[in-house]
């Protein structure tokens, strides 16, 4: 039975049996290696005394494998190739977790949603580094300066590899304090008795109807008041400014669980859009860049998967969005 500490099981003193043997020298293989000729003759011989046969033979000046070298050197040369590959695939896989990524995406988004990611992910993946692009107009990151971007699509630009994330849902919103005020809207006509709040950005377009189970309405305010912010938006929501109609669900979820706001109008709501993430075609190549593109897919699909989940028990309308 071989020993734990056997030589003859050590595949590199194996793989430097064979280059003696295909340079037909031990100073030729030793020189390749960088190894001292006397260290190379030594490490063969302990091979042969192992294994109790002799594994070269002088022909002349030449080394020339035995019978026995012969017979054993197809078995062994392909368990070498499987450890070179498995180390090869070991040392790709932690590069691919190594180096930057310029990442582009709406503020807002930016601030509740996506920097938590970032921080999860970098727990994960502690190789990796981002340099983060904040800009309400996705032309902005979308031109080359970054490699990763989110936004609202498809923009199906030459340039870009796009990725479907998820369906947004907007969530038409009030405070309770307002509601109490001036009453609860119930149609998309009864908004004209009502204080808007528009979201103005350009992070999207903005639609001028709802819509409820393939119906369209157009809609109009008493009194409006405008932000380019989202989050911005939202404070003057909670606030009790007015009805913001177009409120992503993300935005507001932890809202209307602890109560701060209540959805309304029964399933009307502003058009859904669609979230993507793309990356230029060249770092589409990086590994770190498909190694976040698919982790960012999931843990976005299972966030917010959750996020309607929990509105949807005490808001069953929520589902239809």
């Amino acid at each position: 039975m071989l020993r734990k500490d056997s030589k003859t099981l050590n595949l590199g003193l194996w793989e430097l049996l064979f280059l003696v043997l295909d340079k037909g020298s031990v100073a030729r293989a030793a020189d390749e290696r960088g190894l001292e000729r006397t260290q190379v003759s030594r490490l063969i011989s302990s091979l042969e005394e192992e294994t109790g046969v002799q594994l070269i033979e002088h022909m002349g000046r030449r080394l020339m494998p035995t019978q026995a070298a012969l017979e054993i050197r197809p078995k062994i040369e392909p368990m070498i190739g499987r450890m070179r590959k498995a180390l090869e695939d070991l040392h790709r896989g932690r590069s691919l977790e190594r180096g930057s990524i310029r990442f582009g995406a709406m503020p807002g988004f930016l601030q509740t949603q996506v920097v938590p990611l970032l921080a999860e992910f970098q727990q994960a993946y502690p190789g990796v580094s981002f340099d983060v692009i904040g800009d309400d107009d996705p032309r902005a990151f979308m031109r080359g300066q970054t490699d990763l971007m989110l936004y609202y699509g498809p923009v199906s630009q030459p340039r870009l590899t796009e990725h479907w994330v998820t369906r947004s849902a907007f969530v038409p919103c009030a405070s309770p304090q307002y509601l109490r005020e001036h009453g609860t809207p119930k149609t998309p006509e009864d908004l004209s008795s009502h204080a808007g709040i528009l979201y103005t950005g350009r992070v999207r377009p903005h639609s001028q109807v709802l819509e409820f189970a393939g119906r369209q309405k157009t809609f109009g305010w008493k009194t409006k008041i405008s932000f380019n912010n989202i989050l911005l938006a939202k404070t003057a929501c909670v606030e009790g400014c007015g009805i913001l109609l177009d409120l992503p669900l993300h935005h507001c979820f932890r809202e209307i669980l602890d109560g701060r706001l209540v959805p309304l109008l029964d399933g009307w709501h502003i058009p859904n859009l669609d979230n993507y993430i793309a990356s230029t075609k060249e770092s589409g190549k990086l590994g770190r860049v498909q190694l976040f593109i698919d982790w960012y897919i999931r843990r976005r699909r299972e966030i917010e998967g959750e996020q309607k989940r929990l509105v949807q028990e005490r808001y069953p309308f929520i589902a239809d969005y």
